[in-house]
């Protein structure tokens, strides 16, 4: 079968390998991979700045999804036929994170997805939404259910207002999301075209954070002063203070990135005067993941592909992501 292997750190070591197909064992699920999507952490991998140890070589690529072609014999969730997607945090089935469930992480320190046929465990995995083809499940398993995760966390309803950093992947189900719950969406980006086609699915408000570097105060004149109830902080460090200067008091920041650096300098007294809640968000549970997924399949929404690279071209796919010239999602067809 057909693999792609990093064998080294760096995009120039990542190499196309023939390898043996898999059988399940007793707990494991045979998958046919049909399709990928790309995040921030797959680049951290292939470059070797992950922040978890990594054994070379290595199947990369977080997020994936296909067809179950075999269950072992102790496996009760899936059959098969069953369209599935990969399951990125395969140890935190509910409740709160452990510290015992960390490191157990498809595609770094765990196999990725960048294989024809893949084994993995029962927990691994999720059943994808009805409506998806695999391309459109396959963007799922971190970058939506991060932006589930935040806006679970913040108790999003009715007539809150969310700002959204950028328009990557979790930016952009951010402000899908959002606006299922019937928020109103802030959003900033350094390209008008991106502003506009952030409008079109749904931003009340954009704001070019080129043309205008002091944003807080423009989202807080936004907001009649008040400044909005969420932050969905995707850049990090150099982003936090305006951040900060946004939210409303008793507001939420959840800090889900560190695009733009992960080492923080940023005053406390923002937080303390203004009673900020700031919340670390590592994607979720598997219980929250299948919530999400019910929620997509109730509401057909539609996930946002930028641009669908060949199996064999994952290197040009790595490196329009860093690039960052993107909107919304990049995926990886198994079958170009």
């Amino acid at each position: 079968m057909r693999s792609i292997q990093l064998n080294a750190f760096g995009l120039d070591h990542l190499k196309l390998a023939d390898l043996p197909a898999p059988r399940p064992r007793p707990n494991e699920v045979l998958v046919r991979m049909e399709a990928a999507s790309l995040n921030y952490r797959d680049y951290l991998l292939i470059s070797g700045n992950l922040y978890r140890g990594v054994n070379l070589p290595i199947a990369p690529i977080s997020d994936g999804a296909g067809t179950v072609m075999e269950v072992g014999e102790a496996v009760t969730r899936f059959k098969p036929g069953d369209r599935v997607t990969t399951f990125y945090k395969s140890r935190w089935l509910g409740g709160r994170m452990r510290p015992e469930w960390e490191g157990a992480e498809i595609g770094g320190p765990d196999e990725g997805v960048m294989r024809e046929f893949a084994n993995f465990d029962a927990y691994s995995l999720a059943h994808a939404p009805a409506h998806m083809n695999a391309l459109q499940a396959a963007t799922l398993p971190i970058a939506a259910l991060t932006a589930w995760q935040v806006l679970e966390q913040a108790h999003v309803t009715t007539g809150q207002t969310v700002l959204v950093i950028g328009t990557g992947g979790v930016s952009i189900f951010a402000l899908q999301l959002a606006k299922l719950r019937g928020a109103k969406v802030i959003l900033l980006s350094s390209s008008d075209e991106k502003l506009a086609r952030s409008k079109a699915l749904g931003a009340d408000i954009g704001i070019n954070y080129r043309t205008t570097p002091q944003w807080g105060a423009a989202v807080r004149e936004a907001t009649g002063g008040e400044g909005v109830d969420v932050v969905v902080e995707t850049a990090g460090a150099a982003t936090f203070a305006q951040s900060l200067e946004a939210v409303r008091m008793h507001g939420f920041v959840g800090v889900v990135g560190f695009l733009a650096g992960g080492e923080l300098q940023a005053s406390l007294i923002p937080i303390i005067l203004k009673r900020v809640q700031v919340q670390g968000i590592s994607v979720a549970s598997l219980e929250q993941h299948e919530r999400l997924v019910a929620a997509l399949g109730a509401t057909q929404l539609q996930p946002v592909l930028d641009s669908v690279y060949g199996f064999g071209q994952l290197r040009a796919a790595i490196e329009q992501m860093i690039a960052g010239t993107h909107f919304g999602k990049i995926g990886i067809d198994f079958a170009k």
